[in-house]
């Protein structure tokens, strides 16, 4: 039995100290806490995000933003424009969505105010907006990620038992192509032991493309941290007792997998998306603000980033290349300006490397750099 519990939220626009560079939102936005799909790998239930009491409460205690569009409505009227996430901790298009319709309130103030959008979602529910998003999509930017890890249908009545099946996820994704929505994959998170096996890779890479995903996004391995690790372990020791101590080796003390392991298994990933010929990225954004050449700078070094981040393992491998792209963001100044006076090297964190990057990129529309690192994982 699942109890919804209507809440006047004081805020609902998050802001992150740094634009991500997967899914390249600046904001994010919960229109509910608490997620009936109660899919067991979520890491939602660890403290850093839970809300409810007790974890079992997290899946069947469903808080309702009932003041979210309007609350959203004032805050952006003070907010510069960029991406805006309704994915962040839970899920925007689960069951409660076709009661209270917060999503798709919220969707009509982004699209009023001309924000772009990214959703993150396991439901096609999400087909009854495409009208808003073919709004959003015409007037700034949007995409729709669908996760989607597996067919297995014994793994999935485990693993995510209350989720739409996923070969619904992935007809939504061929419909909002049609209808010109920016769609795609997030086949995260591919778990160790259980879906990390080449034909489950290929099945899903395969079945993407099929339905004309515009990428797959790959993480290999899982988060396992306090709520979620006691949660996660349990599962193994009720399903898969020969799994444990695999696991133990695979984390040791860590919260996240060997890099070894991520770096194997994305690397595995990227070259079966290339056989069937699918981004293994989200394209950048591309919208109007001020100072846009700035903004398409920032994306190039995020981008870099990613896939320096990708082959190497290391969340932290390219943190220089996010510093240099928040700096860039927040110049006053046409970065093109900066370049002709030859003071690239005087933004901070911009280095000689970094400068010929934006050099090469400014002066010719291209970047070497990000063509070989696509290549090489």
């Amino acid at each position: 039995m699942v109890e919804f519990m209507e809440v006047k939220a004081k805020t609902v626009l998050n802001k992150y100290t740094y634009r991500d560079n997967w899914f390249w939102c600046r904001y994010s936005i919960n229109p509910y806490r608490g997620c009936q799909f109660a899919c067991n790998y979520c890491d939602a239930i660890t403290e850093k995000y839970l809300v409810h009491e007790h974890i079992e409460d997290f899946s069947r205690i469903i808080y309702v933003k009932t003041s979210a569009p309007e609350l959203l409505e004032k805050e952006l009227k003070k907010t510069e424009k960029d991406v805006v996430a309704l994915s962040g901790v839970t899920d925007p298009y689960q069951p409660a969505e076709r009661k209270y319709e917060i999503t798709r309130k919220v969707l009509e103030v982004l699209r009023d105010n001309g924000f772009p959008v990214h959703i993150g979602t396991k439901s096609d529910l999400v087909l009854r907006d495409t009208d808003i998003l073919s709004e959003i999509s015409k007037k700034s930017w949007c995409t729709v990620s669908f996760t989607i890890t597996t067919f297995d249908k014994n793994l999935l009545s485990l693993l995510e038992p209350f989720s739409p099946p996923p070969e619904r996820r992935l007809e939504a994704v061929k419909k909002l192509r049609e209808a010109g929505i920016m769609a795609g994959v997030d086949f995260t998170p591919i778990i160790p032991y259980l879906l990390d096996d080449e034909n489950n890779i290929r099945e899903v890479i395969r079945k993407a493309s099929e339905n004309n995903a515009e990428y797959l996004l790959s993480g290999a391995g899982m988060t396992l941290r306090s709520n979620q690790k006691i949660r996660w372990l349990q599962l193994l020791e009720e399903n898969w007792p020969e799994l444990v101590r695999k696991y133990e080796k695979l984390y040791g003390e860590s919260q996240e997998p060997s890099r070894e392991y991520a770096v194997k298994i994305n690397k595995k990933a990227f070259e079966i998306c290339k056989e069937f010929n699918i981004k293994t990225y989200i394209p950048p954004p591309d919208f109007e603000k001020p100072l846009k050449e700035n903004f398409e700078v920032a994306n190039l070094l995020l981008l870099i980033a990613y896939f320096k981040e990708r082959q190497t393992g290391n969340p932290y491998a390219a943190w220089a290349y996010h510093k240099a792209a928040q700096n860039i963001e927040e110049l006053r100044v046409n970065i093109r300006d900066v370049l002709n006076k030859n003071e690239l090297e005087e933004i901070s964190g911009v280095g000689k490397n970094l400068a010929g990057t934006i050099r090469e990129y400014l002066d010719t529309g291209k970047c070497e750099k990000l063509e070989r690192l696509k290549t090489e994982l």
